[in-house]
């Protein structure tokens, strides 16, 4: 892919992260490194390429705020409609971007593997978290998204004691570790370290209205 035709995938998933309010730098991150636009441990503010697509198009940074803990948020220019500077025409041989859900970027970025909900053991939740971040990190998100697989089905689970009720619990609270070897519409195989056999996970309906999501739990103080 040519230099400009970078510019132009940048410049577009830049004007659709930002399109309804400032987004925060780490979770720019996260979004940008499940598409394949960073490798892991990179991040949007050393990027040369983000930097330059950035200042084109006047994208602001944000202060969120001050002292310790404080962060920083991308901005799309206020009241700029305008057609982006760089053009985001592709060249024929580009690969079509995955599509993975602002939902599931978000939420995983927001899981913090030293706060776990009460309810949950402090091993099995680091695992967990571990388990979503490698989801993200892999094409397996975007596979699953083209496949049907929604936010409660990959993630959902009950609200109190979650690793009680793992029947109606959703697929990354099944991997446990292991690795995802084959995604389906319908099921998964997970294939698990040494001395344990893959398994198959069946996809679920879970009841919205019984289910949570893990970035909505309440945590551990």
């Amino acid at each position: 892919m040519t230099i400009r035709a970078r510019e132009a995938v940048v410049a577009e998933f830049l004007r659709k992260a930002l399109a309804v309010e400032p987004v925060g730098v780490p979770i720019l991150d996260a979004m940008a490194r499940a598409v394949g636009l960073l490798g892991e441990g990179e991040r949007i503010t050393q990027a040369k390429l983000f930097r330059r697509v950035k200042d084109a198009l006047g994208i602001r940074s944000l202060r969120n705020w001050f002292g310790k803990g404080g962060g920083w948020s991308w901005e799309w220019p206020p009241g700029s409609d305008a057609p982006l500077t760089i053009s985001v025409r592709r060249e024929p041989s580009t690969p079509r971007e995955p599509v993975v859900p602002r939902e599931w970027v978000q939420g995983v970025a927001r899981l913090e593997q030293h706060r776990p909900p009460r309810d949950i053991p402090r091993h099995r939740w680091h695992q967990f978290v571990e388990d979503c971040q490698a989801l993200m990190a892999s094409q397996l998100a975007s596979r699953a998204a083209e496949l049907g697989w929604d936010t409660v089905a990959l993630f959902g689970c009950r609200r109190n004691y979650p690793l009680s009720y793992l029947g109606e619990a959703g697929l990354l609270w099944h991997v446990n570790g292991g690795r995802i070897v084959q995604l389906r519409r319908d099921c998964a195989v997970i294939d698990f370290p040494v001395n344990r056999s893959p398994r198959t996970y069946s996809r679920r309906s879970l009841d919205p209205e019984k289910t949570a999501l893990p970035w909505t739990m309440p945590l551990r103080w």
